[in-house]
């Protein structure tokens, strides 16, 4: 017995091993995955769009003084998405560092404990760590430290390629990945764009006590983690790192070791090694209890016990049956033969004989024996027949009885109508979903034909696809449209089946309709919705595009060229800030009205978005007739647009290419009416014009200025000039006026007129406008300082920065730079207070109550309304050149001049007469009573210094 339990045991020992080396395999395969998870993760960070242009410009622009509000609000953006990935990677640290290796965004989540933030670096040497706390609903919570964090390294290596590796980080065995961040940036010198490696994504999943868990619940083995030097931790607490020469037996996925002590219990044990490289950078181990082997052979031994015993208890009977299997056949024998002699039945004899004896009297008894059970088998084979046919019967028929129900029942109650139709295509069965359908009873519906009810075009052609399935048996689907009873179209999904009698022909055609009207319906409404805008009805883009390239193939098949024709609405945006946007969504489906009016029918005119509406003409046989329809457009936008009680006025700007002349390529197409239509507005708006090769360059020069005014502001490229505002008579400089210039490295001093629109169109005049009067507020302290007299600077504040929110308060500023109001004033132009907005009145308001003065600038040149100048605190009029430089020689410019300032005089109004070049025109000014006056006669714009030393030579 001893000899069979060290068999069994070491049967089992290697049934162990293999059942470890199997648990090691499935760990690796749950590493692996953790692997690629984490890899996923951290590519799908490196790869987002914006992401390394946004490290970029954190780089490039942390240490200047440009919009911090912008700088700190893309940390904290980062920093939230570095968060939310880090949740949902279940990484226990995500950081993202620049292409100098420095640390920017970082995300710790070490059970409950969430460390978020991000590193700013505000000049060099200087750092200043921001964590952010997530709570409820992601309500961050911000505090500072000039420390880093730790558990983050602030500077590492930037990775060559892509890395996932294992290692010891901050203590624990973990998986770390490090994926690099590519992105676009431009040249500063030439402004053009270059892909390059802007940083990298740094993650790291450590190997903790959740995948011991995990991973010894799916394996049912104990599962210990530990690093190269040191105890480690697991599923065994007084576990510890075993020697590592006494392997035992090696596998693919692991390495069986000797036996192993902990809490006073003996256990097998399999160790895997993770590898970086040659180096082993730590050993999962998985370990077995001995006393499992054990167990398993005491209970072989056991059975085996078990096995014995139950021998013995079939031999002993065995035995004895075999002792009396001699004597016994032969009384039996002698017996039946006595029985047989004297007439008596024998059955219960014959049946207690052997019938597997080979003598004669086995084979006798076996004959008798085999007749006589055929004779009972087929006799009790034919009565359970019988029997079994009956029940088959009965079960049979109510089967049939219960399906019929059943399917009465269907059919009864089905919400599809269901129609049997006979050869003349009439109806021999109607359920009463079809008659609650057609809103009468039944009996209306029974034996007539789909064209005697319910009629309709389409009946036809049911009746023709019922005849079909007669002639072929074939099924038939198809969708029909009838009228109800009330005269609503409704539309029906058919299915037509055969049906055989028992001959195999064809007697009747079942008809199955389902309801799909509301679907129908549905599908146009979904289908509306994604080929038509939901304001004016019009198509939209998606549609314009489609008709776009069916109408370009039609061009090509008859050799007629086709026009697209981009009409933009000038000043739209402003005049919607002002109307407010209800007002403009009317003037919008109005505009949309007059532009529909002036096409054919073949012609498609469509809505981009915004202000946009795009027109394609097709097969045009004269260039003139797209001129005459382009006019008559502009024409129509300019009259009036009634708006309830006001009325609002607007021009439009139209782009034309031809088709295939301009191009062939359809988006190329679009880009040059769109070139077209800028270079309409750029030529003074509510005009069109046809798109030439010149404004391919003249686009490509807008898109580099823009991005040279990206850097002009950042390199500190812009000077600030001031233009003297002299008093009448005296002459004495009262005032100044700021005047934006650009110093360009290679173009030297850059005319605004060049760069101003574009400013505009990029809203970068946002952030330009907010540095020219943070110089002005400078200089205003300056000269506040240094200078006899107070000298007041006007800033120009355009549409877009009223209409848009504050990015900082001028008004807050003046406080914080301790500089008095009446130092500075505001110039905005009269647009804006025809139809101002709420918005718009409020800000006005504020800069009236901190004391800024307000001027109107270019007064006369638009749609002046004296309104305004009622209900608004307005401080100055300055009237406009294009007046005041020919006041000398034109009576009724000179009679404009003198009005403006006589109506300002009595309103309690200063004017300013801006454009004066002559004494004669400082003499008649001096005359109509004109407060103050600024041109070329007394400076043109000058800098800063030469201002100061004009002002102490007057």
């Amino acid at each position: 017995m001893t000899a069979v339990s060290l068999v069994i045991h070491q049967q089992n020992l290697e049934q162990s091993s293999a059942s470890l080396l199997k648990a090691a395999g499935i760990v690796m395969d749950g590493l692996s995955r953790r692997e690629s998870d984490l890899l996923s993760a951290s590519r799908e960070l490196a790869s987002r769009k914006h992401l390394g242009s946004t490290v970029w410009y954190l780089t490039q622009y942390s240490r200047s003084d440009l919009d911090r509000e912008t700088l700190v609000n893309t940390f904290e953006q980062l920093a939230q998405d570095t968060f939310r990935i880090g949740l949902v990677a279940r990484a226990g640290r995500v950081a993202i560092y620049n292409a100098s290796g420095e640390l920017i965004s970082f995300s710790l989540l070490e059970g409950d404990v969430k460390r978020v933030g991000y590193v700013d670096r505000p000049s060099p040497g200087v750092f200043r760590t921001v964590l952010l706390h997530p709570g409820e609903e992601l309500d961050w919570k911000m505090a500072e430290s000039s420390k880093f964090v730790a558990g983050v390294e602030e500077q590492a290596a930037v990775p060559a390629v892509e890395e996932v590796r294992y290692g010891e980080v901050d203590g624990a065995l973990s998986i770390e990945t490090r994926v690099p961040i590519y992105g676009e940036t431009f040249d500063p010198a030439t402004g053009a764009p270059e892909r390059r490696k802007l940083g990298f994504v740094d993650m790291v999943q450590p190997i903790g006590m959740d995948f011991a868990a995990q991973f010894s619940n799916l394996t049912s083995f104990a599962i210990n983690i530990f690093l190269p030097e040191g105890n480690g931790f697991g599923s065994l607490k007084d576990y510890r790192k075993p020697e590592l020469g006494r392997v035992e037996k090696s596998g693919k996925n692991g390495e069986i070791l000797g036996i192993a002590k902990s809490g006073g219990r003996n256990y097998y044990q399999c160790l895997i090694p993770l590898h970086q490289g040659k180096k082993v950078q730590g050993y999962i181990a998985l370990l077995e209890p001995t006393e499992t082997i054990t167990r398993n052979a005491w209970e072989m031994i056991r059975i085996l016990w078990a096995i014995a015993a139950v021998s013995l208890v079939f031999i002993l009977p065995l035995s004895w049956y075999f002792a009396t299997s001699i004597s016994r056949p032969i009384d039996t024998l002698t017996r039946i033969i006595r029985r047989l002699a004297s007439g008596r039945e024998a059955d219960r004899d014959l049946a207690a004989l052997d019938e597997g004896r080979n003598d004669e009297l086995g084979e006798l008894t076996r004959s008798f024996v085999a007749m006589h059970d055929a004779v009972e088998q087929k006799i009790a084979q034919i009565n359970e027949l019988n029997a079994s046919l009956e029940a088959r019967i009965k079960e049979r028929t109510a089967e049939l009885a219960a399906r019929e129900q059943e399917s009465r029942t269907l059919i009864e109650n089905s919400p599809d109508s269901i129609v049997r139709y006979d050869r003349d295509c009439r109806r021999i069965y109607a359920n009463p979903a079809f008659a609650a359908m057609a809103e009468v009873e039944k009996e209306m519906v029974l034996g007539r034909t789909p064209s005697e009810f319910p009629g309709g075009p389409d009946s036809e052609v049911y009746e023709r696809k019922i005849r079909e399935v007669f002639a072929t048996g074939k099924d038939a689907q198809f969708e029909l449209r009838w009228p109800d009873r009330n005269g609503r179209e409704i539309c029906s999904h058919i299915r037509l089946t055969a049906e055989y009698d028992r001959t195999g022909e064809i007697a009747t055609v079942l008809g199955i309709g389902r309801d799909i009207t509301e679907r129908m319906e549905f599908e146009q409404v979904i289908w509306m919705q994604a080929n038509f805008d939901s304001l004016t009805r019009l198509p939209n883009r998606q549609m314009f595009h489609d008709r776009l390239e069916q109408d370009a193939k039609i061009s090509n098949r008859s050799g007629n060229p086709m026009a697209l024709l981009l009409i933009d609405l000038d000043r739209f945006k402003e005049g919607n800030d002002t109307l407010g946007h209800d007002q403009g969504d009317l003037l919008l489906i109005e505009a949309a009205k007059r532009i529909s009016g002036c096409i054919r029918e073949t012609d498609t005119v469509a809505r981009l978005g915004g202000d946009e509406f795009t027109i394609l003409l097709p097969e045009i046989q004269h260039v003139s007739s797209v001129e005459r329809i382009a006019q008559q457009i502009i024409e129509r936008l300019g009259e009036p647009f009634a708006l309830g009680s006001e009325a609002a006025h607007v021009s439009a700007s139209v782009g034309i290419s031809i088709y295939p002349d301009d191009a062939t390529d359809l988006d190329i197409l679009f880009k040059n009416a769109d070139q077209a239509m800028y270079a309409a507005k750029g030529a003074g708006r509510n005009r069109f014009c046809y798109f030439t090769p010149a404004m391919q360059e003249m686009a490509q020069n807008r898109l580099l200025i823009a991005n040279e005014l990206r850097i002009a502001l950042a390199s500190e490229q812009f000077r600030v000039y001031y233009q003297p505002i002299v008093e009448l008579p005296g002459g004495k400089i009262r005032k100044a006026e700021a005047l934006l210039r650009w110093m360009h490295p290679s173009r030297g001093m850059v005319n605004p007129s060049g760069f101003i629109s574009i400013a505009e169109e990029s809203r970068l005049i946002l952030s330009i406008g907010d540095w020219v009067f943070r110089e002005a507020v400078r200089q205003a302290k300056v000269w506040r300082d240094t200078l006899n007299e107070p000298i007041q600077i006007s800033v120009n504040k355009s549409p877009l920065q009223i209409t848009q929110k504050d990015r900082f308060s001028w008004s807050e500023y003046l406080v914080q730079e301790g500089l008095e109001a009446r130092h500075i004033s505001v110039e905005i132009t009269e647009g804006l207070l025809l139809n101002p907005s709420e918005e718009v009145n409020e800000k006005l308001v504020r800069m009236r109550n901190a004391g800024i003065e307000l001027a109107i600038d270019d007064f006369g040149t638009g749609h002046s309304s004296l309104s305004y100048l009622k209900t608004f605190d307005i401080d100055l009029l300055k009237i406009d050149q294009s007046y005041v430089s020919h006041i000398d020689t034109d009576e009724n410019d000179l009679a404009i001049c003198q009005a403006i300032i006589a109506m300002a005089h009595k309103l309690g109004l200063g004017v300013i007469a801006e454009g004066v070049e002559k004494s004669a025109q400082q003499e008649l000014l001096i005359e109509a009573g004109c407060d103050y006056a600024q041109g070329f006669l007394y400076s043109p714009p000058i800098p800063p210094l030469e201002f100061e030393r004009l002002v102490q030579g007057t």
